[in-house]
């Protein structure tokens, strides 16, 4: 009797690692698809309108102020508007083109990318790290609700880009602060929240789930928690915690016995890493802008109209 156990607990593991490998590199594969695969375009000045988007005035109009600006504070802004997200999420593409493009003077990380896809109808205000503090998460999210999408929706593109733009100028400068509604609601985020609580509680009880019912609790709350987890921290990041939160569970499951109805037995975590490079680029426009040298890492807001 203990002869013929051992063999079939012994496969029953085997292929509960092998699937946990699987799922890993499921997970893994568009994640670097995600870094590497948007066509970041090369700067040619201040407001890249690929989407066709804006009047040569308005362009003209903003190329000035966001010069001045810069000149005054040595903070970078950068206007793109991209024909389409190539299926990406707008936090991972705005990541990426911040990043090659260099916004922001290198010891200062003072760069701010503003992203609009009018196709999907998405936009995004990128924050450099060294701004965070000036450009908050919730001024970003009012002025892309109170300025930027009431002009789109009324289909008023320069309107919007226009107000957007002066408003995260203002900001920088400490003159446009977030209301007290801003403040204290949550708006669209509701969802969200309550998708994400769902999978936070799916993910703890499969904990206690045998075998491959555990597995399957675990992924389904993993999906559930994942909107919050991309609203909280953006796409790529995101996924990033949750390939880490699934292998946590499973080596909770492993360390402590849970959800195997007896002793646990050791285990194992294999982690993988990946990083991106982006290259520095300079404007071949008679500006002759450059990016200084920046990054991104200091939130910011999405939205849509």
């Amino acid at each position: 009797m203990m002869i013929k156990t051992k063999p079939t607990n012994s496969n029953f593991k085997s292929i509960l690692s092998l699937t946990n490998r699987l799922f890993f590199v499921f997970l893994l594969l568009p994640t670097v698809t995600i870094i590497h695969s948007f066509p970041v375009p090369k700067l040619e000045r201040r407001v890249m309108d690929h989407a066709g988007i804006l009047s040569e005035a308005t362009k003209n109009q903003l190329e000035a102020s966001l010069k001045q600006f810069e000149t005054e504070t040595s903070n970078q802004i950068a206007v793109y508007t991209t024909p389409s997200l190539h299926d990406e999420v707008i936090e991972d593409v705005a990541i990426q083109i911040f990043d090659e493009w260099k916004l922001g003077q290198k010891s200062k990380n003072n760069g701010i990318l503003l992203l609009i896809a009018p196709n999907e109808r998405k936009l995004r205000i990128e924050v450099g790290r060294g701004l965070e503090g000036a450009l908050t998460d919730i001024q970003a999210k009012q002025i892309i609700r109170n300025e930027i999408t009431p002009s789109f929706k009324a289909k008023d593109m320069d309107g919007g880009v226009t107000a957007g733009v002066n408003a995260i100028m203002a900001a920088i400068r400490g003159e446009y602060a977030p209301s007290e509604d801003d403040v204290n609601t949550s708006g669209n985020d509701s969802d969200e929240v309550s998708s994400g609580i769902v999978g936070g509680i799916a993910t703890f009880f499969s904990l206690f789930v045998a075998g491959f019912g555990g597995l399957v609790v675990t992924i389904i709350g993993i999906l559930f928690l994942y909107p919050l987890l991309v609203f909280i921290f953006g796409g790529t990041f995101a996924l990033i915690i949750a390939i880490a939160l699934f292998f946590l569970v499973i080596f909770l499951k492993r360390i402590f016995g849970l959800g195997q109805g007896g002793g646990g037995s050791g285990g194992y975590y294999d982690g993988g890493g990946w990083s991106s490079g982006s290259d520095s680029w300079s404007s071949g426009s008679s500006d002759s802008w450059s990016g200084g040298g920046g990054d991104s890492g200091g939130g910011g807001s999405s939205g849509d109209w």
